[in-house]
């Protein structure tokens, strides 16, 4: 049963509405057409919903670690607890088909966990590698060269100086990153999920990093290039939005962002 407002009183309707208003003889009758989709929760014209998950804790996360170097550094002991209960909250709570991560090593790990608790399979994807891992033109660089950090360059706040060595700078990043997003949407070619099946056939993981999440903020909402606010995602943290391109609406929907209530509080990094 749904309702509107008319006369400051809520009047009930299903398919055919009889509305009396005082001291009025006129009786209205009002013939509606009404469709789920026609509604206010409409899904239709979905396209896809996407799920985007930091890699759990890496020894590059930890106060100690020389960042600045940028080694490919596996997950910590907590990385991996962090990456099991992700993956067991992924496929108790979320029903999704495709699985995509990053090719650095800390991704690719939290990627394999995810996996083995959601019977999917990884398409590795070197776009959504984190920023300084690959070279200007896009190129992924060998995971046992990545150059190193140059110190002060904060992608955001200087998007055109490279923030590694002969390496990329903030906006080469988030067109690749872009280039990843509109292939993903390119996807599904435009297909209205009209069941269940199909609508989970239209749900994706992306298994990434912290900067590449912050792109896709970007991305969809349409930002320049200078930054005067980041976007912090925990580690293992869930991002939540849907594309569901409509006239007159935006396309995008944010749902949540670094959902973490697949940890305790002591696995909080």
């Amino acid at each position: 049963m749904h309702y509107v407002q008319m006369n400051h009183q809520l009047i009930s309707f299903t398919g055919l509405i009889r509305c009396y208003f005082d001291k009025v003889t006129l009786v209205f009758l009002i013939e509606i057409l009404y469709t789920e989709a026609a509604y206010s929760g409409s899904t239709a014209g979905e396209i896809m919903h996407l799920y985007l998950v930091r890699h759990g804790q890496s020894y590059i996360n930890l106060p100690e670690s020389d960042y600045l170097s940028n080694p490919d550094e596996p997950l910590t002991d907590l990385g991996l607890e962090q990456a099991d209960a992700v993956g067991r909250w992924i496929a108790e709570n979320i029903k999704a088909r495709h699985l995509f991560a990053s090719t650095v090593t800390r991704a690719k790990q939290t990627a394999e966990i995810i996996s083995k608790y959601n019977n999917l399979d990884i398409r590795f994807d070197d776009r959504i590698r984190e920023i300084g891992c690959n070279a200007p033109d896009g190129r992924a660089l060998p995971n046992d060269q990545l150059p190193s950090y140059i110190e002060g360059t904060w992608g955001t706040l200087y998007p055109y100086d490279a923030v590694a060595e002969h390496g990329e700078n903030w906006m080469q990043f988030r067109s690749r990153v872009g280039g990843f997003i509109e292939s993903l949407i390119r996807m599904f070619d435009n297909h209205t999920p009209k069941t269940d099946e199909e609508r989970v056939n239209q749900t994706v993981l992306v298994v990434c990093h912290g900067g590449v999440i912050e792109a896709f903020y970007e991305y969809i909402f349409q930002k320049g290039p200078w930054s005067v606010v980041s976007t912090m995602t925990n580690n293992s943290g869930i991002t939540h939005f849907r594309y569901q391109p409509r006239e007159n609406r935006p396309g995008w929907t944010l749902y949540y962002h670094n959902r973490l209530s697949h940890l305790t509080d002591d696995m909080i990094s």
